[in-house]
């Protein structure tokens, strides 16, 4: 259907480029145009066609090199620009111009539709966030006109792509929202597909886990039957991103090596891209850094071959934090430079706040304070400019907020007037409603006796499993407190009786092995309590923000048990990673893991804290969906040149029923129950402890916990 609206300008395919990129303040034509047969038009395109890999586009180009000027042609550009978008940036963009010339010429208010879903991808791809947002109000407002529903959804949900990527979620889930109804009974599949994959993305970035899994599950499950369609790689991306933020990391390393399988049947090279990334992350997390590198070092590639500025300097960064966690500093230092070299060019300020943090740890790890120092006050110095930055912003966004809840109130008004007008219909709907809250009553009524009689057999199994655990619980008090408590009684009866026999030295060693040994049950203790509270639920998992400097704030006890045993403890002298969990939890999970090193380090030996932010450079992509950058998360890890252990020692670790207790080398008492209450609080914020051992080289302990920022 061919209309005219006064209200659009026209845009003259001489400068279209111009106008769409820089200012987007023209808008959609809707005149006439050229009224020369547009049939009898030549089409500019290239004679040759060289082939790009990818069958259907090789035949699509063929196809459009000799078609008329008609719908079907721009039809053709469109779904050409499409297939680039995945295999070549700037030649997607070019196709969609040349969709959205075409159209003007044909008057074509469906070709416009199809130029504006697939060029604010493109627009959102290069960072033109409000250049996106103001080509989709624009064309919202024509579908809008149209009455055309199934658009209108279309649009909402590229808005709420747009609301994705500048990380603004509420605003994208209500879009989404929007859009839902719509696109559901539309039956399209595809279309269905794409938004539950990106709801399941905001839902993961919001933390409602069983929305986040259950949308990306429906996503995938859409494609079952057409298992080698590109579309089903970009829904398993997204699931299997989703499977990762959520520690399921066997199931998405799965799904991702599937994806890599479609991505290259069909020579995909930017969701290849993707899956690359992730898969470095997931063996980044399991501390498998030769894989990871392998990986990351193919992202780098990509990224280098499309000069993605911003892309780059981050996969750089992440081949350091590898190569630092290798204990490769010089390499690790010379990744850390390249990224600057790139984060300088286009003056990247959070890449250059990042890099000079990371700079400043690694010499701390190379003892190296001068060079910590200079970095430090670099990266402070960045920081201040960012924050000045971030309230100037603020206090603008707060301006638009107020012009704009104005404009609503408004708006409010007028409706308040149309509502007092269909007060008679409303009450008509009113006894409809009525109707539906009463069954809505007797359902839930059902479903409450369903859910009671559910619950009474999940308490018969929870009685079950607490039962148990008291038996484990008395076994432990029954070896581990019981023995040292008897063997106590037994030298304080020899300590009375022989008092008067022993010299000041002899007693004063006996005193010290009594104190040795109380301070052993009372670390004991400790642990024991914080078990039985994990084992009973009464341990409740409260997360907030914090530094890692908080954690770090009461190591006195720590210090002094090092100084006394003559080890050598290194922490870290400024660290500001802001971490999210639980405080008291980590805090536990710290100080066993310090206190374990200590005990089992002879004198002379050394004891080492580390900590540093591995930032993800993944990105979400669905079909059209934006890249949205992950929080990442700080690596923490403490390594001893102690006495280590067996592979046999370190299977059995974990397992209650067959852990071993071992005397430290200054013969400390231990119950090996510390580092199974690190574990199990570790699991409480979806991390995992993985050890790293050897006979007579010492031990060393990792774990990674989510990072809101780094300093």
């Amino acid at each position: 259907m061919k209309t005219n609206h006064s209200q659009f300008s026209i845009l003259n395919s001489q400068f279209i480029h111009a106008a769409l990129i820089f200012a987007l303040g023209g808008t959609f034509s809707c005149s006439k145009g050229d009224k020369q047969p547009v049939e009898k038009q030549a089409v500019v395109i290239d004679t040759v066609i060289q082939s790009t890999g990818n069958v259907k586009l090789d035949s699509l180009l063929r196809l459009a090199a000799t078609a008329k000027q008609d719908t079907n042609l721009a039809r053709l550009y469109a779904e050409i620009g499409d297939i680039y978008f995945g295999i070549d940036a700037r030649k997607s963009k070019d196709y969609y111009l040349k969709t959205s010339a075409l159209t003007e010429k044909l008057n074509w208010n469906e070709g416009r539709y199809l130029f504006v879903k697939g060029f604010t991808n493109v627009l959102i791809t290069e960072g033109l966030l409000d250049s996106s947002l103001v080509l989709n109000r624009q064309i919202l407002e024509l579908a809008k006109k149209e009455k055309n529903e199934i658009q209108i959804a279309k649009i909402l949900m590229s808005i709420g792509n747009t609301y994705n990527t500048k990380t603004d979620y509420k605003n994208a889930i209500q879009y989404y929202m929007e859009a839902l109804p719509a696109i559901e009974k539309s039956n399209n599949k595809p279309l269905i597909s794409q938004l539950y994959g990106v709801m399941g993305v905001v839902y993961k970035y919001i933390g409602m886990k069983d929305e986040a899994l259950m949308y990306g599950k429906k996503s995938v499950d859409i494609w079952n039957e057409q298992p080698d369609d590109i579309r089903r790689a970009y829904a398993l991306i997204n699931y299997g991103s989703t499977l990762i933020k959520y520690n399921q990391l066997e199931k998405a390393e799965n799904i991702l090596l599937e994806t890599q399988r479609i991505c290259l049947l069909h020579n995909n090279k930017r969701a290849l891209n993707s899956v690359h990334s992730y898969l470095g992350f997931i063996a980044l997390k399991k501390f498998d850094l030769d894989k990871s590198e392998m990986y990351d070092k193919k992202v780098l590639e990509y990224d280098l071959k499309f000069d993605d500025i911003h892309a780059i300097s981050g996969s750089y960064r992440t081949l350091a934090n590898i190569e630092f966690l290798k204990g490769n500093f010089d390499k690790s230092e010379r990744y850390v430079y390249e990224a600057l070299k790139y984060a300088e060019k286009e003056d990247i300020m959070q890449e250059k706040w990042q890099l000079n943090s990371f700079l400043s740890s690694l010499s701390i790890a190379r003892h190296d304070f001068r060079k910590y120092s200079y970095y430090d006050a670099i990266a402070d110095s960045i920081k201040s400019i960012m924050d000045t930055e971030t309230t100037m912003k603020n206090a603008k966004d707060f301006e638009v907020k107020y012009e704009t809840e104005k404009k609503e109130l408004e708006i409010q008004n007028q409706k308040n007037i149309i509502k007092k007008q269909n007060l008679q219909r409303g009450l008509l709907a009113g006894s409809v409603a009525v109707s539906v809250v009463i069954l809505a009553m007797l359902w839930y009524m059902l479903r409450l006796r369903n859910r009671r009689n559910h619950a009474l057999t999940e308490r018969n199994d929870a009685l079950a499993e607490m039962n148990a655990t008291k038996d484990k619980f008395f076994s432990i008090i029954s070896h581990d407190l019981k023995n040292p408590a008897i063997a106590q009684r037994d030298a304080l009866q020899l300590l009375i009786k022989n008092a008067g026999l022993w010299n000041v030295d002899a007693l004063t060693d006996y005193y010290q092995e009594l104190l040795n040994s109380a301070d052993g049950q009372v670390e004991l203790l400790y642990n024991l309590l914080n078990w039985a509270q994990l084992q009973t639920g009464r341990m409740a998992y409260t997360p907030t923000t914090f530094t890692l400097s908080d954690l770090l704030s009461d190591t006195t006890l720590i210090r002094n048990m090092a100084k006394s045993k003559g080890i050598t403890l290194i922490l870290p002298q400024s660290q500001d990673a802001l971490i999210t969990g639980d405080r008291n939890m980590l805090s536990t999970v710290i100080r066993n893991l310090l206190t374990n090193a200590v005990k089992f380090t002879p004198a002379g030996g050394t004891v080492t804290l580390t900590a540093f932010q591995a930032p993800s450079n993944s990105l979400e992509r669905g079909e059209n969906s934006p890249p949205v950058e992950g929080l990442g998360e700080v690596h923490i890890s403490v390594t001893d040149t102690g006495v280590g252990m067996s592979e046999e020692q370190i299977r059995n670790l974990f397992q209650l029923d067959s852990r071993q207790s071992r005397r430290g080398t200054a013969d400390e008492q231990g119950s090996g129950l510390g580092l199974i209450v690190c574990k199990e609080l570790l699991e409480k914020h979806g991390s995992e402890l993985h050890v790293e051992s050897e006979e007579g080289k010492g031990s060393r302990f990792c774990f990674t916990i989510s990072a809101a920022s780094f300093c």
